[in-house]
């Protein structure tokens, strides 16, 4: 019994230390996968919100194309280059209506979303749609 006990000795401290580091590496590797996840899920939202706000000012210019002298009652209601109100769903979140041609049927129009995404940085989003009066 004694040489089995003798061949059994614990860890040195290199092997402590070898161990303790590949766990430390792990654990930050775990907690780094996160952080990006995070924030790659509120750049997701973000857009998401700025897409549906988008959505939301095309569905208005719709409505304005039923009433009234189509298209220079939605370029009245919508003016070129101008904010769209009432949109502070995001950061700084402004909404902008451009057109190709102003006078034209179908009415070619551009809606831009711009806002400060979380991680400070300056973001945009555009959709461009033909809108005419049905």
């Amino acid at each position: 019994m004694k040489g089995f006990l003798r061949g059994q000795r614990g860890f040195t401290i290199i092997e402590l230390m070898i161990a303790l580091f590949v766990t430390a590496l792990a654990i930050a590797g775990y907690i780094g996968a996160n952080v990006v996840i995070q924030r790659n899920s509120e750049e997701a939202f973000e857009r998401t919100v700025a897409t549906q706000d988008a959505h939301r000012v095309i569905e208005r210019m719709r409505s304005a194309a039923q009433t009234g002298i189509f298209p220079g009652n939605v370029t009245t209601a919508f003016p070129q280059n101008g904010a769209v109100a009432g949109f502070a769903n995001l950061t700084g979140e402004q909404v902008t209506v451009s057109y190709v041609n102003t006078a034209t049927d179908p009415l070619d129009a551009t809606v831009t979303v711009t806002w400060t995404s979380n991680t400070r940085r300056p973001s945009t989003m555009a959709l461009r749609t033909l809108i005419t009066q049905r």
